[in-house]
């Protein structure tokens, strides 16, 4: 019996000192506590601290640098619960220089069943004009161009959704034609390499 315990007391101890030793292997990084968008700033909200092993920390951003996280926006859909990484955030605003962003209003059937997220890759196709028709009796419509989402609504009351999508400057004729006359939106995939 006495044996025993003094196996199990050793254990404890040999566990503890095993413990402390990792502990001190460790440091505060942060990690997302809540949602970011993709192009939204990050706030001191936004983040909270955790210890993890110095080990993963190398990949997290590390708790003296929150100051200078602040204000920066968020480079791709951040998501509560993951490590912020350095490479999840950019210093440049959304919309940088030469871009728009600009609002369309789709509706129901104009735009992918499974909807639109912040960072949506989109080609918008403006709705053909319905008074103008081409010698061919088919209609014309304006020209395609591609186009990021930066956030969209909830559906109206009709089902219709408004989405804030980032364009070239060099589009905006495009674009202000499709905010205009409706549009229909297309997901792209990723680039061919």
């Amino acid at each position: 019996m006495w044996f025993t315990a003094g196996l199990l007391m050793a254990g404890a101890v040999v566990g503890n000192a095993v413990l402390i030793g990792q502990m001190s292997g460790r440091e505060p990084v942060l990690v997302l506590a809540r949602d970011v968008a993709w192009g939204q700033p990050v706030s001191g909200d936004d983040v909270k601290t955790v210890d993890l092993p110095v080990e993963v920390g190398a990949f997290a951003v590390r708790e003296v640098a929150q100051a200078g996280i602040v204000g920066q926006v968020a480079g791709r859909n951040l998501h509560a619960g993951d490590l912020l990484a350095p490479d999840d955030l950019a210093a440049q605003a959304v919309p940088g220089p030469g871009q728009w962003v600009l609002g369309l209003r789709l509706e129901p059937g104009r735009y992918p069943a499974r909807g639109l997220a912040p960072n949506d890759p989109i080609a918008v196709h403006p709705a053909p004009d319905e008074g103008v028709s081409s010698g061919s009796g088919t209609q014309q419509s304006g020209q395609e161009f591609p186009a990021r989402v930066v956030h969209v609504s909830p559906p109206d009351a009709d089902g219709a959704i408004t989405a804030d999508v980032l364009i070239p400057e060099s589009t905006a004729p495009a674009a202000v034609e499709a905010a205009v006359g409706g549009a229909q939106v297309s997901l792209l995939g990723p680039p061919q390499k």
